[in-house]
């Protein structure tokens, strides 16, 4: 059956940006030049359209297409041309600013991984800089933007891997003070290398890279934070580069409460406080995942009634764990099966991640 893709992009909103007559007599040449016969199916059409969002002070600006693929080989093609169309107006000067995300709409998206797959290789193609991942908004509509991984799901459960807790403390104080002193760092950038220690609390050494070491940056440092950074030459970093953390994704990925995101292979979804402790429910005393090993509705409110993850009030609750279980189905993390219900297919696999939107990924980089 043929595929309707409708896709988005958003882009950054300007307080300068006027959408003026000149502007829309570019903008329509312009996709005319990229349009595609579509006969008219999906919400766009085969003609870019594009609309206009007051955002604060400024005017933000959103592109629109639709493109029908009739077959796999068209569909990477034209997905590729809807992208050469965002990122030609941007270079035109015709949108409010650079690519902030883009949206993609099709039928039933979370379960065809066929046409995910043809919207990465045109993804690579047009923006490059590494394999895309999908946010899942609805089961029809995804986020395309880019993960930081950080740890197998699994370790973030058990909090045996590089990022612990303990060091939370250590890295707030840190970022504070360079948030405070912005100047005073402005020609070095600070990272943590963690590494791991036999059934204990990973090491965590505070490092800087720049042009060159400084005395003064180290004797601040351990002045106002008791942390000494070590200079780490800059072909030394990029040699190196797996060993070494941003603060920001060592808080983000040793936090200890609220949700966080978790990649099922190419799909991002988003684990809730009251998710994760449902999921506790299918580990051992030992807190070892039992994969493989169906439950039943009764074993499951048994362990419920008696575990420290599941917050008090809720405990004794079925109504709780029926409304959690059915999220955790629909979102594929447990299996729902004659015998009951297991932890999903390749949960050892799934991994704890940060999910960036294409503008946030490249600032990152920057």
């Amino acid at each position: 059956m043929p595929t309707v893709f409708d896709i988005v992009a958003h882009f950054e909103p300007s307080a300068h940006f006027q959408y003026s007559r000149k502007v829309r007599n570019d903008f329509a040449a312009l996709s005319r030049q990229h349009a595609r016969v579509t006969w008219m199916l999906g919400r766009y059409g085969g003609r870019a359209q594009m609309q206009t969002d007051i955002q604060g002070i400024g005017v933000a600006t959103r592109i629109e297409v639709g493109r029908l693929a009739f077959g796999a080989a068209s569909q990477a093609g034209l997905i590729h041309s809807a992208f050469e169309l965002f990122e030609a107006s941007q270079e035109r000067g015709l949108v409010s600013g650079r690519i902030d995300r883009i949206m993609v709409h099709f039928s039933k998206a979370d379960a065809r991984p066929l046409q995910r797959e043809s919207i990465r290789r045109a993804y690579d193609g047009a923006f490059g800089g590494g394999d895309c991942s999908f946010l899942c908004h609805d089961r029809h509509l995804l986020e395309v933007g880019q993960c930081v991984i950080y740890q197998s799901l699994v370790q973030y459960l058990r909090e045996d891997g590089l990022y612990h807790s303990a060091h939370r403390n250590r890295i707030e104080i840190v970022r504070r003070h360079l948030q405070q002193e912005v100047g005073r760092y402005e020609n070095h950038k600070f990272y943590v290398r963690p590494q791991q220690v036999e059934r204990e609390i990973p090491k965590l050494d505070f490092c800087y890279t720049g042009a060159a070491p400084d005395r003064r940056v180290e004797a601040f440092m351990e002045g106002y934070t008791e942390e000494h950074p070590v200079f780490v030459p800059p072909a030394e970093f990029q040699a190196e580069r797996s060993h070494f953390v941003e603060l920001n994704d060592y808080e983000r990925a040793s936090r200890r409460f609220g949700g966080l995101w978790v990649l099922l292979r190419d799909i991002v979804r988003y684990l809730q406080p009251q998710q994760i402790g449902v999921i506790y429910l299918f580990f051992d005393d030992q807190l070892q995942p039992e994969i493989g090993r169906p439950f039943t509705w009764e074993e499951l409110f048994a362990r419920q009634r008696n575990s420290p993850y599941i917050n008090r009030a809720s405990r004794n609750s079925q109504t709780f764990l029926e409304i959690v279980m059915e999220s955790l189905v629909r979102n594929r993390f447990v299996g729902a099966t004659g015998e009951g219900f297991a932890l999903a297919e390749g949960f050892a696999d799934f991994k704890h991640v940060t999910f960036y939107q294409l503008g946030e990924y490249r600032k990152r980089l920057q």
